[in-house]
């Protein structure tokens, strides 16, 4: 690659439909941000501009929010993309959240296990939930990154089995969790609520 081009090049495909996340290169910006606080303060406000659109169901608008702030020459941090990654999730788009993903983590920013458990929720969201791209999901967090799962992540997975009443695989769930040491917290209780036998499971491990 271009040492003078910008990383954020790449267009994300959605469909037919390509949208361009950055159209210039950070060599051309049309201004410079070089001050580390003004970047901060960017990307915070870039980031709130995101959910809230993300919120509306705006996801095209939540992008253009990305790729402005790039232009400024302030590239996008973790918490940025992961909150585009959730914009299109929300706005049930969950083929864009993959490529948003794939386009921003990886080679030029390192997910962590927020940005993971975003887009595995969007997989839970499908009917049926797709549990081989959560495991693939899993596995990548897990072996590519190095990220050790929390309790962030057995809650997100027995939020899954609770809504589809997967009373099986939730209980693997919970048996992982034992193994892993992860001590359930109040989210816990509540992905489960309705499912009676999972919360007396649970219970055993407080």
């Amino acid at each position: 690659m271009d040492a003078n081009a910008c990383p954020w090049t790449h267009k994300l495909q959605h469909n037919t439909t390509r949208i361009d996340v950055m159209a210039r290169s950070l060599s051309q910006n049309d201004v410079s941000v070089d001050d580390d606080e003004n970047m901060t303060r960017i990307r915070a406000e870039v980031t709130r501009r995101i959910k809230n659109l993300g919120r509306q169901g705006k996801v095209k608008d939540a992008i253009k929010e990305l790729a402005n702030m790039a232009r400024m020459g302030v590239q996008p941090d973790t918490l940025s993309a992961t909150a585009l990654v959730d914009a299109c999730v929300k706005s049930n788009k969950i083929e864009m959240a993959e490529n948003v993903f794939d386009e921003l983590f990886g080679e030029l920013l390192v997910p962590d296990e927020v940005a993971f458990m975003v887009l595995i929720r969007g997989y839970g969201d499908e009917y049926p939930p797709r549990w081989t791209s959560i495991a693939t999901m899993l596995s990548t967090m897990e072996h590519t990154y190095g990220i050790v799962p929390t309790v962030l992540t057995f809650n997100t997975l027995l939020e899954v089995c609770s809504k589809t009443n997967d009373e099986e695989r939730g209980v693997e769930i919970i048996d992982r969790m034992q193994d892993a040491g992860v001590v359930p917290n109040d989210m816990s209780f509540e992905a489960v609520r309705q499912r009676k036998s999972l919360r007396s499971m649970l219970k055993k491990l407080v």
